[in-house]
């Protein structure tokens, strides 16, 4: 006897058939869109700095109160001295006619410096008409030493010599690997001073000098309050 099947039965079993498909196409089948892998980011070439734009920058820190020494070669240096990943400058400034009062201002935007000196002695510096003073402005956003708000500023007295030269800290601890170094943070300026052919390079709280010959480490921190540690001064 042949069996009869009800139309609403095979419409059931069409409908059950159907959905196992679609979601069996639903799980097989590829997603329409993938998204792309982020492209990566390549760093930005640095731009040789132009004279204008030292003078705009020494300008900028010291307003009319100081200005290029032109006459020393070169004048300025380009690199990472602090160590934050952002380009800082170096440069040779003496004071503007008639601005010994601003240079020696009470509360200036720069930090007073002589790396030779005793740190007791530093906050007794002045400066005088005839000082050749090295200013070190550290760079700051997307724009370096060139940005309009980068005004922090190491201005070191006694500390302009010769041969005035950027050191990069990465092939600088290559090339002295094994030796008594102090801890670099960024690049070094190698110069002559007062006849002597060391560097000057970022100690984390000022720019301290560096002879190769006389280094014996450096000075021991000491705990002057809970959570602070502060540098023995000389």
């Amino acid at each position: 006897m042949r069996q009869i099947r009800s139309p609403i039965f095979i419409a059931l079993c069409c409908f059950v058939a159907s959905c196992a498909s679609s979601q069996h196409r639903l799980v097989e089948a590829p997603p329409a869109y993938q998204p792309p892998a982020p492209a990566t980011v390549a760093e930005m070439p640095k731009l040789p700095a132009k004279l204008n734009e030292v003078q705009a920058a020494v300008k900028r820190v010291f307003k009319d109160a100081a200005i290029l020494d032109s006459s020393r070669e070169p004048s300025f240096l380009v690199g990472d001295f602090n160590g934050d990943q952002s380009q800082d400058m170096v440069v040779v400034i003496k004071p503007a006619a008639g601005k010994i009062t601003d240079m020696n201002q009470e509360f200036p935007p720069w930090i007073l410096k002589d790396p030779f000196a005793p740190r007791s002695t530093n906050s007794a510096l002045r400066i005088e008409g005839n000082d050749v003073l090295l200013a070190v402005i550290h760079g700051y956003g997307a724009n370096d030493w060139r940005d309009p708000q980068a005004t922090q500023t190491f201005l070191l007295k006694n500390a302009v010599g010769s041969g005035m030269e950027l050191n990069r800290g990465k092939d600088f601890l290559a090339a002295h690997s094994g030796e008594r170094i102090p801890r670099l943070q960024g690049d070094l300026i190698r110069e002559v001073v007062h006849g002597v052919s060391g560097y000057l390079y970022y100690s984390g709280s000022t720019y301290s000098w560096y002879d190769p010959k006389t280094f014996k480490g450096e000075l021991p921190f000491r705990l002057v309050h809970p959570g602070m540690m502060h540098r023995n001064d000389k």
